[in-house]
Order: C-alpha cells, then sequence, then structure tokens
C-alpha cells in the first residue's frame, strides 16, 4: 500500500470554527459529511457535543494522532479527576487517553496521523510542552486566579467567541477549580 492509498483509508476528524462553533465530521480525504452531523453551541454543559464520543473513540483506539498543527485548535480531554489540554502538534490517542471519558474539539479542530517517527517525537514532546503550561497555570494558589489565567490563556491562542462556548466545567478541570471559580472569572473579564 502506498502512501496516497494510506492517507486515503486514515480517519480525520475536522471540525471547522466558526462563532458558534459548528463542526463537519470529515471522515476519507477531505470528502465532508452532510449536514446532519451538525452540533449546536456547547454552552456550559459537558454531554452537549454529540462529536465528543466519536473522537474519543477514535482516540482510544490505540492508534496514535495528533492535533494538526497548521490550525488554530486543541482537544480538552476530560480525565476522571482534571482535564488535560493537547494543542496543535500535540499527540493524542495510544496509551496517553486510556482514562479520558470525554474529548471535546476547540476552535479549527482537526486530527491527523503522524507520518514518521521524527513526525511522533515531536508530537510527544508537544503534548509536554501543553502539560507544562497547565501546570503552571495551577500552581497559583488562589483558584480565581487560576481560573482568569486559563481564560487569559485561551483567549490569547483562541478568539473571545470560541473561548466563550468552551463548557465552563472542561475549563474548571483543567486548573482545578469549580465551575462556579470559572463563571465568576467569565463574569469579572465581562465587566472590565
Amino acid at each position: 500500500m502506498n502512501n496516497l492509498d494510506r492517507q486515503r483509508d486514515e480517519k480525520k476528524f475536522d471540525t471547522s470554527s466558526s462563532s458558534n462553533l459548528t463542526s463537519n465530521y470529515i471522515v476519507r480525504a477531505g470528502l465532508s459529511a452532510g449536514p446532519d452531523l451538525r452540533h449546536r453551541n456547547l454552552g456550559t454543559d459537558l454531554t452537549e457535543h454529540p462529536h465528543s464520543s466519536d473522537i474519543l473513540a477514535e482516540i482510544n483506539s490505540g492508534k496514535l494522532l495528533m492535533v494538526d498543527s497548521r490550525r488554530r485548535n486543541g482537544l480538552i480531554l476530560i480525565k476522571r479527576f482534571h482535564a488535560e489540554f493537547a494543542g496543535p502538534g500535540a499527540a493524542v490517542g495510544g496509551a496517553f487517553e486510556v482514562d479520558s471519558q470525554q474529548a471535546i474539539p476547540v476552535g479549527d479542530f482537526c486530527l491527523v496521523c503522524p507520518q514518521s517517527p521524527e513526525e511522533i517525537q515531536k508530537a510527544f514532546g508537544i503534548r509536554r510542552q501543553w502539560v507544562r503550561l497547565m501546570e503552571q497555570l495551577t500552581a497559583k494558589p488562589a483558584a480565581l486566579e487560576r481560573a482568569q489565567m486559563v481564560l487569559t490563556q485561551f483567549e490569547q491562542y483562541l478568539d473571545s467567541e470560541t473561548v466563550a462556548q468552551i463548557p465552563d466545567e472542561a475549563l474548571a478541570l483543567l486548573v482545578g477549580v469549580f465551575p462556579q471559580t470559572i463563571r465568576a472569572a467569565r463574569q469579572g473579564n465581562d465587566r472590565v
């Protein structure tokens, strides 16, 4: 099987972002699925994202994937007691996500298959960098400060409309605060 045939057979998730975070599910070689696979705004409820289970099944399949490094996107992986963010270029799947319970795509989301051992090694390094960034945010002792910092980081990386659609619960699990603390930080940011 040559590379072109292999690329056609690989699955690829692509959720193109707009201000309301509608998504398209791309299955093979860039062919778009129908509008019946679109989802509504994420709001603040973790259960509202219908493609979460599809994405989670793909990353739990044992195949190592990575978040597309050419897009402003990422994946929030909800674990049992915390969440992790995998940004552009970060490895997902394989042994990383054995305890993931939900996957929330953020931004112009797309998963791709690394094509070389060097690309795999780079993806592992990038995943580690994203973990370290979240670790730095959680080092702040005050919960409201952690909540404000995670919102600020995401707003610098994505646009504020996209960040507004990320569930409070997901952001709270990223930095170890209650969802109410994220809501308070959002309200404080709105007043400034």
